[in-house]
């Protein structure tokens, strides 16, 4: 499916929508950093009464500071392996894919890996935020060095996949785990289960916005989906692709789905 400015989405289709699921790096953030216009467009969102969760492939204890400094009604992180949230009294909630000794030992057999793809791929090396993960080792493939190729990438999910993990990859590193887990698992079990916001429903009224191949279960499931303008340049490398994508990238394309969604008049 060929994706279409963002400018295009019916008015009656935006008049439906009651949440907003997002990605993070290079989707809120722009070269990894929050700006101001996306706090402000976040803000804005939930004055006029949508929802906001933020869904990245960052880690567990990286993102959960996020939940209470941006005001996110939840955050699923790892590309689902946790899920928080504050109930009523303001209290933190959590969801997991598997309870703590089989995370303890999901982290063992990843952790003996991670020498192998040293082994291989030299220049891949764990991401430096590896100790904040519950659920996926992380590898670094473009944050802090050169951008690999696309080749290169494919032959690192593979060694992931022959060693017997599962793979992802999104804009910065790529993941492995032991069991399989995504965005789009978890979302639909925290809409669900936190929310009381059945899937056929969900579909309806969200939208989900992000950049990369880690976005693609998302892309998939969701009628509702836009890509930053950015996402252009990882096209090739998945084929759930969004329905719509915005002119600007980044954080400010972020900016410009919020200004379409609270545009029009009541």
């Amino acid at each position: 499916m060929s994706m279409q400015p963002l400018a295009d989405w019916p008015l009656a289709e935006r008049r439906q929508i009651g949440g907003i699921l997002t990605d993070i790096d290079d989707t809120l953030t722009t070269h990894g950093r929050l700006s101001a216009e996306v706090l402000d467009a976040v803000q804005r969102a939930q004055q006029n009464g949508l929802k906001i969760i933020a869904v990245t492939g960052r880690p567990t204890y990286w993102t959960l500071p996020l939940l209470r400094l941006c005001g996110f009604d939840a955050v699923i992180a790892e590309n689902g392996a946790s899920a928080f949230w504050l109930d009523q009294q303001g209290q933190l909630q959590s969801m997991w894919y598997a309870d703590a000794t089989t995370r303890q030992e999901h982290r063992q057999q990843l952790q003996a890996f991670a020498g192998v793809m040293s082994e291989h791929f030299p220049q891949v090396q764990v991401a430096d935020d590896a100790a904040m993960r519950v659920g996926d080792l992380a590898f670094d493939i473009a944050e802090h060095i050169p951008p690999l190729s696309a080749g290169e990438l494919a032959q690192v999910a593979d060694l992931i996949r022959d060693y017997g993990f599962f793979a992802t990859t999104s804009s910065i590193h790529a993941h492995a785990s032991v069991t399989y887990f995504s965005k789009q698992s978890m979302s639909q079990r925290v809409l669900q289960e936190v929310f009381g916001i059945a899937d056929e429903q969900a579909r309806r009224s969200y939208v989900f916005v992000g950049d990369s191949a880690n976005d693609a279960s998302m892309f998939a499931h969701y009628p509702y989906s836009v890509g930053v303008a950015n996402i252009r340049l990882f096209l090739d490398r998945f084929d759930a692709h969004p329905r719509y994508v915005t002119r600007q990238s980044y954080g400010a394309g972020f900016v410009e789905l919020v200004a379409t969604l609270i545009a029009y008049p009541g």
